[in-house]
């Protein structure tokens, strides 16, 4: 394909001189190109800010982690030990 580009013939002129088949040309170029225009199937995100926890560590080892603007459940889990 490069060495196509580079030359600055024609199709029928760069397919003579290298004894390829146009037509069979022709289908290479046509997949190549499809296939450089394909999406990858990924997409680039952008992180936002990390949500804050707080953490409950109970004696025993148990821990809970609630979001920080989540006061009712923080209040609620102190309570319950």
């Amino acid at each position: 394909m490069e060495a196509y580009e580079q030359s600055g013939q024609s199709q029928r002129a760069f397919c003579q001189e290298q004894g390829l088949k146009v037509s069979q040309f022709i289908y290479w170029i046509h997949k190549v190109r499809k296939e450089k225009q394909q999406v990858s199937g990924f997409m680039q995100l952008s992180a936002g800010p990390a949500a804050a926890h707080l953490e409950v560590i109970y004696p025993n080892g148990v821990k809970i982690k609630v979001p920080s603007g989540d006061l009712n459940t923080l209040s609620r889990l102190i309570r319950l030990y």
